[in-house]
């Protein structure tokens, strides 16, 4: 009686590839940004310091520069996350030129008036790609969307930077002339809070839908500059 041979094992299907880690972004020098970054970055540059125009000359609240709806910001800090130390050229300008220059600001106050934007954008930025990275946040706030993702861009990119931007704005305005000093504490109250509410939904919105696409388009920026 012939002997019936064992059918053959079944391999095993090849295990399933994890996802690709995520995608290193620091502060630290290593080479220069590619052309389309530099593209991308110039039209965020544009893009911050028209909105910046508009916000602070057209929906102005009364007090000179100080918006009650400053719609640069929601976009301001997604750009900050993106395009990393390019941050403080694109705060810079956005400041310098926006709401400076394109305002009738006198130049001298209008470059120390610039820095407010470094500190709104490059402050997010900095605490993204340091403190962030060591706490499991994504670099780029793409999971603004979880609990924890959402309460680190509350507290560092939303409230912090906010805070310290309307407090140095508004006394550069104030120790200038540019604003009356009784007008100090109710434009730091009006910007900052005009500031929380934009970024937190602008700002958010972007993050969530709009960062992976910049960042598998090959925009973003991984390390200060490139």
């Amino acid at each position: 009686m012939a002997i019936e041979q064992n059918s053959p094992l079944p391999q095993e299907e090849p295990p399933i590839p994890e996802s690709s880690p995520t995608v290193g972004y620091s502060l630290r020098f290593a080479g220069g940004p590619s052309t389309s970054q530099l593209v991308a970055i110039a039209v965020a540059t544009a893009v911050y310091t028209a909105l910046t125009w508009i916000s602070s000359s057209l929906l102005s609240s009364g007090i000179p520069v100080v918006s009650f709806l400053f719609v640069a910001i929601g976009f301001g800090v997604p750009f900050a996350l993106w395009f990393g130390g390019w941050s403080f050229v694109i705060g810079y300008i956005g400041s310098f030129v926006g709401a400076g220059i394109l305002t009738g600001m006198p130049l001298p106050v209008a470059l120390m008036f610039g820095v407010v934007d470094i500190i709104q954008l490059g402050l997010p930025m900095i605490l993204y790609r340091t403190l962030g990275s060591r706490l499991g946040v994504n670099p780029i706030g793409k999971d603004v969307g979880t609990t924890r993702g959402f309460v680190f861009f509350l507290c560092c990119a939303v409230l912090l930077n906010n805070i310290l931007g309307a407090l140095y704005g508004n006394f550069i305005l104030v120790q200038f002339g540019i604003a009356p000093a009784g007008s100090f504490w109710f434009a730091v109250i009006t910007w900052a809070l005009s500031n929380f509410a934009l970024t937190a939904i602008i700002g958010s919105l972007l993050l969530r839908t709009v960062g992976s696409v910049v960042e598998r388009s090959g925009l973003t920026v991984h390390s200060a500059i490139s």
